[in-house]
């Protein structure tokens, strides 16, 4: 048994999302970002939806166009339910599935050349209340803006008899929580983020051992950090002891994340950290919604499993 999932690429520049009408498939007629789809078969390990956006955003703007599907991140899980079976949508994908929405905030120096092809064609970019929902399916009024300009996460369900939406629920997650599987779903897991070459990872893994602490461990250099999944690691962080920028272990880097982005340098220094690996700060101890760093000491991680 398989089931559709669906990928949609928000591409934002300076405040503005680009958008394009399709020519073919069950979108034609109407503009949208860059959707694509994946087959998701029964009892198959679910791929990760950034590899897809990157492959469509090249399939759908050309191969002047190439996404880095590190640093897409998840801003929305909506689910949707077609009930006129013989309608386009789904015909085409089912009468129930899913799309992820993955925002690509692109820098003021970075290439991004989209152009006509034979399935879609960009429009534009559209900022805030410019947007032609009009011309777009009926589902996006509701969550574009809090997405693009909220800084909102979010789940939904949306129910369609054919190109009419009939009803929707939408659910705000919690930054902390995240759409990107930080902990694999097992609440309270406790997750050491580490560098087996780093004195100070071992020193705080072979702690955890002797005090016999269940825990899973990531080294992030062979499995890097994807930006969603840093994005979840800062909102986790606490706050009373860390700064995300305590995350990076090159201040050099920290202050050209916060020129890049006038003061803040949150987005930035994370997108660097996603492409950079070798530059997180090192052991992180996560359980739950809670991370500390083991600095200056490894054992002032042990905080967090308090």
């Amino acid at each position: 048994m398989s089931k559709s999932l669906l990928v949609q690429t928000l591409a934002l520049r300076d405040g503005k999302v680009l958008l394009g009408r399709w020519k073919t498939g069950p979108f034609t007629g109407r503009l949208t970002g860059m959707i694509g789809q994946m087959t998701v078969t029964g009892g198959a390990a679910l791929p990760k939806p950034e590899f897809a956006a990157s492959r469509t955003c090249r399939d759908l703007l050309g191969d002047r166009v190439q996404v880095d599907p590190r640093v897409l991140s998840r801003r929305a899980l909506l689910t949707f339910e077609e009930r006129d079976v013989n309608g386009d949508a789904a015909q085409s994908l089912g009468n129930t599935y899913s799309e992820y929405q993955l925002l690509h905030t692109l820098g003021p120096q970075e290439d991004f050349e989209p152009c006509e092809t034979g399935d879609f064609e960009p429009q534009g970019w559209f900022g805030q209340g410019e947007i032609p929902f009009d011309l777009m399916p009926e589902d996006d009024r509701v969550w574009y803006d809090r997405v693009l300009f909220g800084g909102e996460l979010l789940r939904g369900r949306f129910v369609f008899d054919g190109t009419s939406l009939l009803s929707h629920a939408l659910e705000v997650i919690a930054p902390e929580q995240g759409l990107c599987g930080l902990d694999q779903g097992v609440p309270g897991e406790v997750l050491l983020l580490h560098n087996p070459d780093c004195a100070k990872c071992r020193t705080l893994r072979n702690l955890l051992t002797d005090k016999n602490v269940l825990f899973r461990e990531r080294r992030y250099l062979e499995d890097p950090l994807s930006l969603s999944e840093l994005e979840t690691l800062a909102a986790r962080l606490d706050k009373s002891r860390h700064h995300t920028s305590d995350l990076c272990r090159s201040e050099e880097i920290v202050e050209g994340a916060r020129t890049l982005s006038h003061g803040g340098g949150d987005h930035w220094l994370l997108k660097i950290l996603s492409i950079r690996p070798e530059l997180l700060q090192r052991p992180v101890l996560v359980k739950g919604q809670r991370a500390l760093l083991g600095r200056p000491s490894p054992t002032d991680a042990f905080a967090v499993l308090e």
